[in-house]
C-alpha cells in the first residue's frame, strides 16, 4: 500500500514534466490530441484512440504569438499559440479548440494561419443553450467535430465506443469532486501545490490511468483524520489557479481551499453527459445542460451568486478571486462576484493573475493581509 505522499508523488511528477508524458504516448504509437479551453468534447478523442492532452498556455513570455496577438491578450491563448508557433507541439496530431469567447475565436484562427503543422479541429458550441434548437445545433457541430478527429486519428468513433469513454469520463469527473473535497478536508496532507498538481497532471494523463490513481488517493485521504485546525478557509474564483508562485504564497499563509470556482478545474468537474442511445447527442446535451458560468451565457448572472453559495455551503472564510489578465468574461463578472459575496458577509480579495507575470510579490503583500483579515 503506497503513501499520500507517494501517491501525490505521481502526480508531482506529471505536472511538472508534461513534455516527457506527451513522448511517452508518442513513442508507445499513441495519436495525441491537444485540448483547449473550455468544455471540449474530448471523449470524442479517447474513443478516437487517441490521448485527450491540455493546452492552456504555460508560464513564460510571448514572443512569436505577439506577431498575432496585441499584447492586452489573455496570455492562456498567447501562450498556446507560442508554443504551436515555436514547434513544441509538432507532434500532436491536431488541437481542438473552441470559440465560446472573442479571444479564443481569434486565437482558433490565427492557429489556423501560423501553425501549419498542427491542423485544428474548431468546435463550435451555441451560447444559447436552453432551447431545442441550440440544442440541435450542439448536436450538428459535434458531429462535425467527430468527423475532423476521425481524420486526425485516422480511425473511426463506434458508437459503443464513445459510451464507454463518457462512461470513463463521468467517473472520472466524479472522483476529482471527491478529490476536490477531500484535499479541502485534509490540508496538511495535501497543500494549495499538490492540490494543483494532481488537477494539472488529469490534463496530461489518459483518464483511466489518473482515474485510478486519484481514485487510490481518495481512499488513502478518507482513511486518514481529516481537520482543518491552524488554516485559514478559502473558496477560489476564477479560470485557473496553477501559478506556482500563487501556490507557493498560499501555501506560505496558510490557506485551505476548501473550494473552488474556477474554469479548470471544478467547473470542468461538474459537467455529466447522461448516458443516451445516441452519444452524440449524450456529449451535445452535457454542454447545454451547463449553468452558472462566467463563460456561458448567462443573462441573470447567477453565476455570482453561485460562487458565493458554494463558499458558504463549504463553510470558507472568505473568498479569492483570481482574476486572469484581460479575461474579458471574468472581468465582466467581477464586481457582480464581489457583490454577492459581500452580501452574504464573505471578505473578498482580488488578485490579478497572468502566465506572463514575472513577479507575484504585489499578490504576496494582498494576500498576507487578507490572512490576517481571516485570523
Amino acid at each position: 500500500m503506497i503513501t499520500i505522499q507517494e501517491g501525490l508523488k505521481t502526480f508531482r511528477d506529471v505536472a511538472l514534466n508534461p513534455r516527457c508524458q506527451l513522448d511517452r504516448y508518442i513513442d508507445a504509437g499513441k495519436k495525441v490530441i491537444g485540448i483547449g479551453p473550455y468544455y471540449v468534447p474530448e471523449e470524442l478523442v479517447y474513443a478516437a484512440g487517441a490521448i485527450p492532452f491540455g493546452i492552456w498556455g504555460a508560464v513564460g513570455t510571448a514572443v512569436e504569438a505577439k506577431k498575432y496577438f496585441p499584447p492586452f491578450y489573455c496570455s492562456i491563448c498567447q501562450m498556446s499559440l507560442e508554443q504551436g508557433l515555436t514547434h513544441k507541439l509538432d507532434k500532436l496530431s491536431g488541437i481542438m479548440i473552441t470559440g465560446l469567447c472573442d479571444t479564443l475565436k481569434a486565437f482558433s484562427q490565427n492557429w489556423k494561419a501560423g501553425v501549419e503543422t498542427v491542423p485544428l479541429i474548431f468546435v463550435s458550441q451555441p451560447q444559447n443553450r436552453s432551447n431545442e434548437v441550440g440544442r440541435a445545433y450542439a448536436v450538428s457541430s459535434y458531429h462535425e467535430v467527430a468527423h475532423q478527429v476521425e481524420e486526425c486519428c485516422g480511425a473511426i468513433i463506434e458508437n459503443e465506443t464513445l459510451r464507454q469513454a463518457i462512461t470513463l469520463y463521468n467517473d472520472w469527473r466524479f472522483e476529482m469532486q471527491r478529490f476536490i473535497s477531500l484535499a479541502g478536508s485534509h490540508p496538511r496532507e495535501v497543500s494549495v501545490a499538490d492540490r494543483s498538481a494532481v488537477i494539472e497532471a488529469s490534463y496530461f494523463m489518459d483518464k483511466a490511468e489518473h482515474l485510478t490513481a486519484v481514485r487510490d488517493l481518495n481512499c488513502l485521504l478518507e482513511k486518514s483524520p481529516s481537520s482543518t485546525d491552524g488554516f485559514r478557509k478559502i473558496m477560489l474564483s476564477g479560470i485557473y489557479e496553477d501559478i506556482p508562485a500563487i501556490s507557493e504564497i498560499l501555501d506560505d499563509e496558510g490557506f485551505c481551499i476548501v473550494g473552488d470556482d474556477l474554469a479548470k478545474e471544478s467547473r470542468a468537474f461538474s459537467l455529466y453527459v447522461p448516458e443516451l442511445e445516441d452519444p452524440i447527442e449524450a456529449l451535445a446535451e452535457g454542454f447545454c445542460n451547463l449553468k452558472e458560468d462566467s463563460i456561458l451565457f448567462d443573462p441573470g448572472k447567477t453565476h455570482a451568486d453561485k460562487v458565493a453559495r458554494i463558499a458558504k455551503q463549504q463553510d470558507a472564510q472568505g473568498v479569492v478571486l483570481l482574476l486572469a489578465k484581460f479575461c474579458d468574461p471574468e472581468e465582466f463578472d467581477a464586481p457582480f462576484v464581489r457583490n454577492a459575496c459581500k452580501e452574504k458577509g464573505l471578505p473578498v480579495v482580488t488578485i490579478e493573475i497572468d502566465q506572463s507575470t514575472e513577479s507575484y510579490e504585489q499578490a504576496r503583500t494582498q494576500l498576507e493581509t487578507f490572512a490576517e483579515l481571516l485570523a
